[in-house]
């Protein structure tokens, strides 16, 4: 009873918050700020103590599946050079969480931070 119940309570605070998507658009900057936020929360807690050790571990999974994510919903056949470099972006910002989840030390997330607040940015100013 006690595992079933501590397996409720992770699914449900382990998934995005319940959205109401309006369209494809809204669905994707909403991904886009659970993983910047994530990766936030990560950077903030990359020393590992006690206190920050689930935060780290926890903001790590959620942006390493919502980067996952991001990446198997590219379309390669519709512009495959952008489907490339978009790949290529997730894929930098995916191997810098793992290298610094690693080391405790920020070396690459916060290039990839902004990299990916650009394209956040660049899906919001489309119509």
């Amino acid at each position: 009873m006690k595992n079933t119940l501590a397996a409720l309570q992770y699914k449900k605070t382990d998934r995005i918050e319940s959205y109401n998507p309006k369209d494809a658009k809204s669905i994707l900057l909403k991904c886009f700020d659970e993983l910047l936020s994530s990766i936030r929360v990560f950077q903030e807690n990359i020393i590992p103590t006690n206190e920050t050790f689930r935060k780290k571990s926890t903001s790590f999974s959620r942006a390493l599946t919502i980067i996952y994510t991001l990446q198997s919903s590219i379309d390669f056949e519709k512009d495959l050079s952008l489907a490339k470099s978009l790949f290529q972006i997730y894929e930098y910002a995916r191997v810098a969480l793992i290298e610094e989840f690693k080391t405790c030390k920020l070396t690459k997330s916060e290039v990839a931070y902004s990299a990916l607040i650009e394209i956040r940015d660049t899906w919001k100013q489309l119509k």
